[in-house]
């Protein structure tokens, strides 16, 4: 008896598991607050969390990247998902600072580096090759919908259950939902159900064969394709991290930051979903050069803007180019190195693109206490931009 075709259902899980490990891991900003008020842990200390975060996140890639490679994605990312929740459980718990270091800033961010974007990319990868770029795209609108849902459910928690319900629910949601989805409803390769990629019995491709990571380092066009998504990074935490604080000094109130970037994943999910429509026609390096010069322009409109309006503006344009950007090189390295080996050739990838992450939001913070305002570390994201877009033209995919 013919079944159908898995792979569909392998993108709803991806999307939810995206949904659920974004959103965890990008609500730890509203908990600042009321951990502030309870134990008096000023902000500057809690934002440390937040890099070691980052930091942890990007160093584990690889190793997330390797133990794929090894044991393919459906158990590192079901593994991955429950160490998430499980950390957010402990977070219910915490009365000492350095609880909330070990619990959201080590634990969380090696749960996520297994459970995000690198591994359910790697997951996709292995059960399309035709449809991989338009694949890779509703899947990751997985992270724009989880902002949507699980941030404005995170504040509700807080204001009306307090902060400890609010770990409790968000543990349970990944643990109870997430968790049991992969384990009992994903396979890591089309094989191992008797299926082809794409589910096109009468197809005839010859994917790629896998290389190893050590043949990518040695590849002009992985570190073309790697430099450029660290211009991503940089950029994205620089805005997340920093543009609630930048809608202050313009004259905002504190809640104008979480709506501003809500408009931002909101036109993210729909350049998303348009993207993964124009990937065949257009192609994907294009596509990409494209996202990020509207990136750059939307910085430089923020880094000469006089007023809240202006950043309205920025949210729409910048949200566009925000996202889409990791499916497209994700595709690109899968079509270039194989689906087999992208694990730990896209975990380093992911290493390059938090290091820069961290760097941005460290200089955005820097530049803002030297001089003042965000024109200085914004004009900064604009020129790495440029040069992102500019590496990337020498591209050469397959």
């Amino acid at each position: 008896m013919q079944h159908s075709f898995m792979g569909n259902r392998v993108i709803l899980i991806t999307f939810i598991t995206l949904m659920g490990a974004f959103g965890l891991n990008l609500t730890a900003g509203q908990f600042f607050a009321p951990l502030n008020n309870t134990y008096g842990w000023d902000i500057t200390t809690l934002s440390l969390a937040v890099s070691l975060n980052m930091i942890t996140w990007g160093i584990f890639q690889p190793i997330m990247g390797k133990l794929i490679d090894r044991f393919g994605p459906k158990s590192v990312i079901a593994s991955s998902a429950a160490l998430m929740g499980i950390a957010f459980l402990l977070s219910a718990t915490i009365t000492e600072v350095w609880q909330f270091f070990i619990y959201y800033g080590v634990f969380t961010a090696i749960g996520f580096a297994g459970c995000g974007s690198m591994a359910n990319s790697v997951l996709v990868s292995r059960w399309f090759v035709k449809k991989r770029a338009k694949m890779l795209s509703r899947s990751s609108m997985g992270m724009n919908i989880g902002q949507l849902l699980l941030l404005p459910l995170t504040g509700y928690l807080i204001a009306n259950t307090g902060f400890r319900s609010a770990f409790v629910v968000l543990g349970m949601i990944i643990l109870v939902v997430v968790v049991p989805l992969v384990l009992f409803a994903v396979k890591n390769n089309p094989e191992d159900v008797g299926q082809l990629p794409d589910g096109d019995s009468t197809a005839i491709f010859s994917p790629p064969q896998s290389a190893k990571l050590s043949e990518a380092l040695r590849s002009g066009q992985f570190w073309i394709a790697s430099l450029g998504f660290a211009s991503c990074g940089f950029t994205l935490y620089l805005v997340t991290m920093h543009l609630p604080n930048f809608a202050v000094d313009l004259g905002g109130d504190t809640s104008l930051g979480g709506q501003l970037l809500g408009i931002a994943a909101f036109a993210s999910a729909v350049s998303m979903f348009v993207t993964g429509q124009l990937t065949r026609n257009f192609g994907k390096k294009n596509l990409l050069i494209m996202l990020y010069i509207i990136r750059l322009i939307a910085f430089i409109w923020l880094a000469i803007s006089p007023g809240i309006w202006q950043l309205y503006v920025f949210s729409i344009v910048y949200g566009v180019s925000s996202m889409p950007i990791i499916p497209l090189v994700t595709g690109i390295i899968g079509d270039r190195f194989g689906k087999n080996a992208m694990g730990s050739i896209l975990g380093f990838s992911w290493l390059l693109h938090q290091i820069f992450a961290a760097l941005g939001v460290f200089l955005g913070g820097y530049l803002r206490t030297i001089s003042g305002d965000y024109s200085y570390a914004f004009g900064m994201g604009g020129l790495i931009l440029a040069i992102g877009a500019v590496i990337t033209f020498f591209m050469h995919p397959e």
